[in-house]
């Protein structure tokens, strides 16, 4: 087989008129440049719409729709730390299920959550693992609901504490300044 001169073969031994006319193009050239104004225009919308969206204070915390956070004027910005939700039936870590509120509410005694107590630690022996160089800040935030039972509050607390967590932060919607 001979080597031939390259050119267009699409549609070349199509013996129909209007099929050589789409392939010639009408004399329109098939090279068309992209501008790069126009593409760039559109990258540096899209960079700053990102950097506008996101948020480098903190606002790491996904509230539970179920959850009504108290109202608090004086707040700081939140640190990632494992999160500790209380609504009026259940309590959980990072999502996972850990106790059922209607349960700890009815028993007036100061217990330990055995099961927090379980998940805390594992999540301590995490953190040393991963950050060997650097000590261990002991930070759970709780994001309670303002009408749940203070006594389950303390005993979430006191499980809290059992397990080496004396840093507590609550999650609360900020108002004012």
């Amino acid at each position: 087989m001979p080597i031939h001169r390259p050119g267009t073969v699409l549609l070349k031994n199509v013996p129909l008129q209007f099929v050589a006319n789409q392939r010639k193009g009408h004399g329109r050239s098939v090279n068309t440049e992209v501008t790069l104004v126009p593409f760039i225009d559109l990258l540096i919308t899209l960079v700053v719409f990102l950097l506008m969206s996101f948020s480098a204070s903190g606002e790491l915390l996904a509230q539970n729709p179920s959850i009504v956070l108290p109202d608090a004027s004086v707040s700081t910005d939140i640190e990632i730390a494992p999160v500790i939700s209380i609504d009026a039936t259940v309590i959980t870590l990072d999502g996972r299920r850990i106790a059922d509120v209607p349960t700890l509410a009815a028993d007036p005694k100061v217990a330990r959550i055995e099961a927090l107590i379980s998940d805390l630690d594992t999540l301590k022996r995490n953190w040393a693992i991963l950050h060997p160089r650097d000590p261990f800040a002991g930070t759970v935030i709780i994001q309670a609901d303002k009408n749940v039972d203070y006594r389950v509050i303390k005993k979430v607390l006191y499980s809290a504490g059992q397990s080496g967590y004396p840093n507590i932060s609550y999650a609360v919607n900020r108002v004012g300044d």
